[in-house]
């Protein structure tokens, strides 16, 4: 589910919250850019990736022995 839309005047306030100077000519687009990443980050959240393990669990073989023959 997408995050409602933040306005240009969410973003100010959001950045005067953080103590961030922000002008007002530049709140349009961040307000657009900040959409476009929550779309992206919805997509990702949305793939299935139930049977995925979790990163610690693949264990990477040393380069030379990915090359060595087995004989």
């Amino acid at each position: 589910m997408p995050s409602p839309a933040l306005s240009p005047e969410d973003i100010a306030l959001l950045a005067r919250r953080a103590g961030l100077p922000l002008p007002e000519d530049r709140l349009a687009g961040v307000a657009a850019t900040v959409q476009v990443i929550d779309t992206v980050v919805g997509s990702l959240r949305a793939l299935p990736l139930d049977d995925t393990p979790p990163a610690p669990v693949f264990t990477a073989a040393p380069r030379a022995a990915l090359h060595r023959k087995t004989s």
